[in-house]
């Protein structure tokens, strides 16, 4: 792609703008980027962009901002109905994503990673398999590195592996990874994507342009992915944790099986998997079935499995308070996730809950809560709405406690523990009404814990 001395507009100056703003300037673009929020709240960080001749228009899209535009890269967190898309495409300017950019720009193969839950896991366990067989491996997109830093820096013997969220597929056109997933899904962002229908359709936009001799693996117990399956042009390759399959990924007698070509490989027994949780069966069967398909060794795949100690904010043993353990699941941002971190502890819950409303309902995971979590802590937005679903399950008044911020949660929690019991902090929301994201909750749900006395 030539984009010496055109003009670009990057939208949003997050995360991903930054990043694309850095990329465009090696590639000697004219960049202009546009945020809807106020001027002040980057503070210093527009200072290196100016030196560099980034011009910058906030609030407001104009005319000028978007005459002889060639090309708008559109962060995630920008909607499909906002301003500047809205007016973009009216006067027939390219509107794509950073994910969409990033794969114009590379000449590394991507395997992509979907779902509502286990990405982060599930990337950075097919990230691991992939550098201990030798190859030079990058690990990105939703998981923190932007995807286009990834794919200028990566030659073409090197790997992508890459996390894929809702928001990033909305955007895509040609993107085509090598091999794709979709661990699961589950009703998450319909604040965004308005119903259930459409937030399937878009997950499963991830192998919209894979070709007959790719694969995309697909969950065959998820009946939210059922619809999907005949909508693949590539290869589906199915994993299930309820069957055998002839042709797929299965568990046998306690084994993650490999059924292909008339042959079976037993990667590995799950009790040997390190992270624990029937939830990281799954996120284990995705990354070893990509894995294989991607021709790696098998003793490679089970010796990482058994290695692989998880990833920060995720079920991530913090600390042992006298005889109680902490666990930092601040990347619970759905109802989903939270069940399955719950489901993952072995006796009595603290539960720590509650953020930003994404619409969802909370129903099932407050249903969760029995015979497993005896006292629930609430914070943030969703905390009257957790409340009465949990009183409507049959949860007691009187095991609830409300608190205005995390170290007051933390102190709630360590007041009522006792030896035995887990203080799990899985929010079941997004973290925005209160931080900036999942990972500064997470992190000053960890500080709390380790300000505790032993």
């Amino acid at each position: 792609m030539d984009f010496c001395g055109k003009k670009v507009v990057v939208a949003g100056f997050g995360l991903s703008g930054k990043a694309l703003c850095k990329v465009l300037l090696m590639l000697n673009a004219k960049i202009f980027v546009f945020d809807s929020e106020n001027e002040d709240k980057f503070g210093d960080d527009l200072k290196e962009f100016k030196e560099k001749g980034v011009i910058f228009c906030f609030k407001k899209v104009t005319d000028e901002l978007l005459n002889g535009t060639e090309m708008v890269v559109v962060s995630p967190g920008i909607s499909m109905d906002s301003d500047i898309v809205v007016l973009s495409k009216s006067k027939g300017i390219d509107v794509i994503g950073e994910v969409e950019f990033a794969y114009r720009l590379s000449k590394a193969p991507i395997y992509a990673i979907t779902g509502t839950n286990g990405k982060t896991t599930t990337t950075s366990l097919l990230g691991e398999i992939f550098k201990a067989s030798g190859v030079k491996t990058y690990v990105a997109g939703n998981i923190g590195y932007p995807l286009v830093e990834a794919a200028i820096n990566a030659n073409a013997e090197d790997v992508i592996v890459a996390e894929i969220s809702s928001f990033q597929l909305e955007t895509i056109k040609e993107f085509k990874p090598v091999i794709s997933a979709i661990i699961n899904i589950t009703p998450d962002h319909l604040n965004r994507h308005k119903t259930l229908e459409n937030y399937i359709e878009i997950k499963g936009r991830i192998f919209e342009n894979q070709t007959a001799d790719q694969f995309t693996v697909l969950n065959y117990d998820d009946k939210n992915i059922s619809s999907l399956f005949k909508k693949a042009k590539c290869n589906v390759f199915p994993f299930s944790r309820n069957r055998a399959l002839e042709y797929g990924t299965y568990l046998e007698n306690g084994k993650i099986i490999i059924s292909a070509n008339g042959e079976k490989s037993t990667i590995i027994d799950i009790e040997d998997i390190y992270i624990p949780g029937n939830h990281n069966v799954e996120n284990a069967m995705v990354a070893s079935t990509m894995a294989y398909l991607a021709g790696i060794d098998i003793k490679v795949i089970s010796e990482t499995l058994r290695t692989f100690k998880g990833v920060e904010h995720r079920i991530e043993f913090v600390r042992n308070v006298n005889g109680v353990k902490y666990y930092n699941d601040s990347k619970g941002t759905n109802p989903d996730a939270a069940i399955k971190a719950i489901e993952a502890m072995k006796g009595p819950i603290i539960l720590i809950a509650g953020g930003y409303d994404k619409g969802v309902s909370f129903d099932e995971f407050t249903a969760s809560f029995k015979g497993r979590v005896k006292k629930l802590i609430l914070l943030g937005e969703t905390k009257d709405l957790i409340y009465k679903s949990a009183i409507k399950e049959g949860y007691s008044e009187d095991d609830v406690i409300f608190v205005e911020s995390i170290d007051d949660a933390v102190y709630a929690a360590y007041n009522a523990a006792k030896p035995g019991d887990n203080v799990l902090l899985s929010p079941a929301c997004a973290s925005w009404d209160m931080f900036r994201n999942y990972e500064e909750r997470g992190r000053l749900f960890k500080d709390a814990v380790n300000s505790l006395r032993g």
